[in-house]
C-alpha cells in the first residue's frame, strides 16, 4: 500500500494512548460490510463488528457464534438453523431468521458478487426460508460437503439497514456498520483508520477483553519501533529485515516480541490466459514463463527470513495440500520451449513469431516494490532468453482492478486461502468469469466440473482427492504460478497478552483470536 504522509500524521496526532486502547497496523482495507469483503485485512476489522454464524475455536473446530445449534436432516439435504434468542443489532433491533434470508440473496445479487466474489459457497445455497422468528431452513438439492465452511463464511447483516443499491461499493454503510459483534465503530471509519470501542449491549457467547482497538496503516513507517515506544501500536506486521534484527535481538530488545508462523497464503503470477487480450492465451508462453520463476533468490532469502518455495496451488496449512516434489524450474527448459512454439529473437533479441509479433509482456504488481521484487526478478530473468516484461507498478487497489478487467498480461500478488479450498474455485470457473473473480479468464469445463463433484462430496477423503485432481490441472495449465508460501511475520508489543494464530496463521477469525487479546499494565 502506498504511504499517505499527510493521513498518518494526523493518525499520529490524534491517537495518542488511552485507556485500554490495542492498536494494530494493518494495510488499508476497503469495506466494512461483510457483504462486500474483498480481502484479509476487511475481515481484521469486520471480525471485531460482527459475529458469524459458527466460528473456530484455537483447535480448529467450528463452534456456534449467532446460532444456537444446527440440525443435519434427510441425509443432508436439508439442515435447520436455531438462532440464539435474545441476540440484537448495534441499534438494538432484535437478530431474526429473516436478517440471514436477506444476507443470503444479498450475497447472489450480480451487482454484489462483482464487487466480492469471496463467499461462493453461501451465494449457491439452493433454498433458505425463514420459519417462525429464529428459525431457517436450508433445502438442498445434493448434500454439501462444504456445509460448515459455508456458514463460517456466512456473517449475517441487518435487513433494515443493508438494502443495496444499483452502486453497493459506494453506499455510505461500508463504514457506519451496524453489526452484532462485541465491538462497535465510533468515529469517522475510513479506509485506513477505524476506532473501536466494546459494545454494552453484546449478548453473544464471544465477548472481547480490551476496552477499545484501533486500527491504521502503518505498515511504511520508517519508525515502526517508536511507534511501539509511545504505544501507537502493540501489533503490527514486520518488513522481513526489521523481523530478522528484532528476532535477533539486535533491536526491541524488551520492548517488542517477533512472532512468525506459517500463513495459508502465497505470492503468485497470475497470468491471462485469453489468447484475445494476451500472448499468455498459449499454453506453451505460460509453460515457459513457469521455468522463469526466481527460486534461487527466494532460496537465498530463506538463510534469514522464513520462507518456502511454492510446488503447488494449496499450501502445508490446507488439507489438499499435495506433497509430491516437483522439480525446480530451469531457465534453459524455458528457451526450448519458447523455439519449439516457434519464437525466434528477432534483431533487437526480442523473439518473434511467424507473424512478426514481439514476445513483449506487460506486468502489474503492488506498491511499494523494488528491483528484488519477484516481477522485476522474473523480467530480469525473461530478459536473458529474449522475453520483454515491462513491469508497472501501482497502488494495490489498482492493481486489483487491472486483474478484474484482465488488462495485461501478468499480475503479482499474494492469495491467502480459505477453511475449504471449494472458497477458491471462483479463481478457476466459469462461474469465476462471469463475477471478474477468475482474474485470469481460464476456462477449462474439467476444472469446473471437480468443483462441483468436490462441493457435493461427503466423504474427506474422496474429496481430497477431487482437489488433488484440480491442483494437477492447474500446475499443468499455469492460469496461475504460485511462488512461494508466505509467512506472518509480526511484532508484538510486551503489554499485549493472548495472542495466538488459527490453522491458516491468521490472528482473527476465531475464538479467541483478538477477543481473546489485553493489554497488561506495570510492564
Amino acid at each position: 500500500m502506498p504511504w499517505r504522509p499527510l493521513l498518518l500524521a494526523l493518525c499520529l496526532t490524534t491517537a495518542l494512548p488511552a485507556g485500554d486502547t490495542i492498536r494494530i497496523s494493518v494495510s488499508e482495507w476497503t469495506t466494512l460490510n461483510p457483504l462486500l469483503i474483498a480481502q484479509d485485512t476487511d475481515t481484521e476489522a469486520v471480525d471485531l463488528v460482527f459475529d458469524r454464524l459458527v466460528t473456530l475455536d484455537a483447535k480448529g473446530n467450528f463452534i456456534p457464534e449467532l446460532l444456537e445449534s444446527w440440525t443435519i436432516l434427510k441425509g443432508g439435504r436439508e439442515v435447520v438453523l436455531r438462532l440464539r434468542p435474545g441476540l440484537t443489532w448495534q441499534d438494538g433491533r432484535p437478530i431474526e431468521a429473516e436478517d440471514v434470508v436477506f444476507t443470503w440473496r444479498s450475497l447472489r445479487l450480480p451487482r454484489v458478487r462483482q464487487v466480492a466474489d469471496t463467499v461462493s459457497g453461501v451465494a449457491s445455497l439452493d433454498d433458505l426460508r425463514a420459519e417462525g422468528q429464529f428459525t431457517v431452513r436450508i433445502r438442498l438439492k445434493r448434500p454439501r460437503g462444504t456445509l460448515l465452511s459455508d456458514l463460517y463464511n456466512f456473517i449475517p447483516v441487518p435487513r433494515h439497514r443493508y438494502a443495496v443499491g444499483p452502486r453497493p461499493a459506494e453506499d455510505p454503510v461500508n463504514f457506519l456498520p451496524i453489526g452484532s459483534g462485541p465491538y462497535r465503530v465510533v468515529e469517522r471509519a475510513t479506509t485506513q483508520r477505524i476506532r473501536l470501542e466494546r459494545w454494552s449491549g453484546y449478548r453473544g457467547t464471544h465477548p472481547g477483553l480490551a476496552d477499545a482497538f484501533e486500527l491504521w496503516d502503518a505498515t511504511d513507517s520508517k519508525a515502526l519501533l517508536d511507534e511501539f515506544k509511545a504505544e501507537r501500536l502493540h501489533f503490527s506486521t514486520a518488513p522481513p529485515l526489521r523481523y530478522y534484527l528484532v528476532r535477533k535481538g539486535a533491536q526491541g530488545a524488551g520492548l517488542v516480541q517477533a512472532m512468525s508462523v506459517p500463513l495459508a497464503s502465497f505470492g503468485a503470477y497470475f497470468l491471462n490466459c485469453d489468447e484475445r487480450r494476451s500472448l499468455l492465451g498459449d499454453l506453451r508462453l505460460r509453460q515457459a514463463l513457469a521455468e522463469l520463476v526466481p527460486w534461487q533468490h527466494l532460496a537465498r532469502a530463506r538463510r534469514f527470513f522464513p520462507s518456502r518455495l511454492a510446488t503447488g496451488f494449496w499450501p502445508p496449512e490446507s488439507w489438499p495440500f499435495d506433497t509430491r516434489s516437483r522439480p525446480l524450474p530451469q531457465p534453459e527448459r524455458a528457451e526450448a520451449l519458447l523455439d519449439a512454439a516457434g519464437w525466434k529473437r528477432g534483431p533487437d533479441g526480442i523473439r518473434q513469431d511467424g507473424k512478426g509479433r514481439r514476445l513483449a509482456l506487460v506486468g502489474y504488481q503492488p506498491a511499494p516494490a523494488n528491483h528484488q521484487s519477484v516481477l522485476n526478478l522474473l523480467a530480469v530473468q525473461a530478459a536473458k532468453i529474449g522475453v520483454q516484461v515491462e513491469v508497472r507498478t501501482l497502488p494495490f487497489h489498482v492493481v486489483s482492478e487491472k486483474a478484474a478487467r484482465h488488462e495485461g498480461d501478468l499480475w503479482a500478488f499474494g492469495w491467502t486461502l480459505a477453511l475449504d479450498p471449494d472458497v477458491d474455485s471462483p479463481l478457476f470457473t466459469r462461474e469465476g468469469y462471469l463475477t471478474h473473480a477468475n482474474v485470469s479468464s481460464y476456462l477449462n469445463p474439467e476444472v469446473d466440473r471437480l468443483f462441483e463433484e468436490g462441493r457435493h462430496t461427503l466423504d474427506p477423503e474422496a474429496r481430497r482427492k477431487i482437489y488433488l485432481q484440480i491442483a494437477e490441472i492447474i500446475h499443468r495449465d499455469k492460469p496461475i504460478i504460485p511462488i512461494n508460501y508466505q509467512q506472518t511475520r509480526v511484532l508484538v508489543h510486551r503489554r499485549l497478552h493472548g495472542v495466538g494464530f488459527n490453522r491458516l496463521g491468521q490472528s482473527f477469525a476465531f475464538w479467541p483470536g483478538r477477543r481473546g487479546w489485553k493489554l497488561e499494565n506495570g510492564l
